[in-house]
């Protein structure tokens, strides 16, 4: 009779040892009456061009970028035309500065500052 070893687990898997999602891995603070101005000036748009813009500024510190239309379409399924009409709003509000160029992206950079108390 041949004796084939067999390793059973003792112990059982716990929350701890999930392997977690690559997905939330980026923790991110956004201001909530900063989100809200967003919001209620170019709807949910304005939103995550907010989050994308903050986004960019802390990991990558730069202040001006534009908004990929694959990124936008591909994550959240908005159009190059929801977002042009969500730039314009939040131009006229004076929320971002957008520069345009014939022929090429949108360069968007956030307008605001922040005041501190104290």
């Amino acid at each position: 009779m041949i004796k084939i070893p067999i390793k059973i687990p003792t112990h059982k898997r716990s929350k701890r040892d999930k392997k977690s999602d690559p997905e939330s891995w980026y923790i991110f603070k956004t201001k909530v009456m900063l989100a809200a101005l967003f919001y209620k000036t170019a709807g949910g748009v304005g939103r995550i061009i907010l989050d994308y813009l903050l986004w960019k500024m802390s990991m990558n510190g730069v202040q001006q970028t534009t908004l990929p239309n694959e990124f936008f379409l591909g994550k959240y399924g908005i159009t190059r035309q929801r977002k042009a009409d969500a730039l314009t709003k939040l131009k006229a509000a004076g929320l971002v500065a957008v520069f345009k160029e014939p022929g090429k992206a949108a360069v968007v950079k956030l307008n605001i500052s922040e005041k501190r108390n104290g």
